[in-house]
């Protein structure tokens, strides 16, 4: 699967849009904090991570076999495992929501000063919906159909994005679970939209086997570092700050924290096409030019996304005040922080998707564990001192950690491989 310039244009022109309908929900986000009232904010800021743990948990580590694995050479057994992998997907999505109804009340417990009630219920809806629209939608982009995949984020924008943004304009946005069942309903959109357009690629006849559940399970379990480096990333110093800090420290970080979150976008965008296209080509014997690819999809990503950048560290006191109307501008080193570090972000995210690419997803999985104990660990010293600012500096120590070791790690196994040497390859 070498793909020519035109073809890297077609198809990463969708995949840009794609992730761009969800840097637009950040816009949405924006208005959200700007409505709502601190305490109400935080609420929905924690209901968001545990929704996205949520999802991760819920079947969102499998989705990366279903995309690696779906990527290879056609075969039945490549069929096979595809369809292990939805089926282990949707499995995960139930057990997750069963998890969040039983156990709702010790989630409310454990955040006595942030109410929960009546979140959980709602979350584990997202959870089986999100899974359910993923499946299709990870099928599609095994064939690498852009197009279809941007039409169906699209739909799901408009949906979650019309309906709170016209509670935002009624004036009758309360709280987080009116977002929660909007994203439950663009969910579904999204599934029955993504359901039709895959609906030639799903393989009944090819059944599922003990081997293609173990090759699912052992690139799930790896893959499952992966996915949660992102979540570690973005969302455990939310947690910890709704446990070690008070609501109006979670309120501005996830201010500052919904401003960068529209940049790292990006690179999920790049992405999209790197898993499939270097999975293909990996398996195929197609392997020299994968180092050479993957700086070039690294140095796209850092141009489409250093204006903003620059702005983000240069004037983050005059964009919170602009934006927020004078709320967070105490904060503003958080988001000067963060805004920096989403140079260093894509080197991480890029290679830990090249190195499952490469059939090592076991580097993400060691290299998150690393970045994970930082990161947790910092939280818990700087955040009692330094609030939002300390969780900001824990975040920064743990990318730089993660990105430094797969990169490491990805460039020696290629180097074992091909016997090429980088910088050749590069230049």
């Amino acid at each position: 699967m070498v793909l020519k310039k035109s073809k890297i244009l077609n198809l990463g022109f969708p995949a840009l849009v794609s992730q761009g309908s969800l840097a637009m929900w950040g816009v949405i986000s924006i208005l959200i904090a700007r409505y709502l009232p601190d305490n109400a904010y935080a609420v929905y800021a924690l209901s968001r991570s545990i929704e996205l743990f949520g999802g991760l948990l819920g079947g969102g580590f499998v989705l990366s076999a279903l995309l690696k694995l779906g990527s290879e050479k056609s075969s039945k057994e490549t069929s096979a495992t595809a369809n292990t992998a939805m089926l282990v997907t949707l499995v995960f999505s139930l057990i997750t929501a069963a998890g969040l109804l039983l156990f709702g009340d010790l989630i409310n417990s454990f955040y006595p000063e942030i109410q929960l009630s009546g979140i959980p219920p709602v979350i584990a809806l997202v959870v089986v919906t999100g899974a359910l629209s993923q499946i299709p939608r990870h099928l599609l982009l095994t064939k690498l159909s852009t197009v279809k995949v941007m039409k169906a984020d699209i739909l799901s924008f408009l949906i979650r994005g019309g309906i709170v943004g016209w509670l935002i304009y009624t004036g009758v946005l309360t709280g987080a679970v009116q977002v929660l069942k909007a994203t439950v309903l663009a969910n579904t959109g999204a599934f029955l939209f993504n359901a039709w357009n895959a609906r030639h690629l799903f393989d009944p006849a090819a059944g599922v086997n003990r081997a293609s559940l173990k090759r699912v399970l052992k690139f799930a379990a790896y893959s499952l570092g992966t996915s949660f480096a992102g979540f570690i990333y973005t969302r455990t110093d939310i947690l910890m700050l709704g446990k070690l800090a008070p609501p109006e420290d979670v309120a501005a970080y996830s201010a500052s924290r919904a401003l960068t979150s529209m940049v790292v976008m990006v690179s999920a965008a790049a992405n999209m096409i790197l898993m499939p296209a270097i999975s293909h080509d990996w398996t195929s014997g197609v392997r020299k030019t994968v180092m050479k690819r993957s700086m070039k999809a690294v140095a796209i990503v850092e141009l489409i996304q250093l204006p903003v950048v620059a702005a983000l560290v240069i004037f983050p006191v005059q964009i919170i005040n602009t934006i927020y109307h004078g709320r967070y501008s105490a904060n503003w080193p958080i988001l000067a922080i963060l805004g920096g570090l989403a140079l260093v972000r894509p080197f991480g995210s890029i290679f830990s998707t090249v190195s499952s690419a490469m059939n090592k997803p076991q580097y993400s999985f060691w290299c998150i564990l690393l970045s994970a104990g930082v990161n947790v660990t910092l939280n818990i010293i700087l955040i009692p001192k330094m609030g939002g600012i300390g969780a900001a500096w824990a975040t920064v120590a743990a990318v730089l950690s993660g990105a430094i070791a797969v990169i490491v790690l990805s460039v020696l196994h290629w180097m074992k491989e091909t016997g090429e040497e980088p910088v050749k390859q590069i230049l």
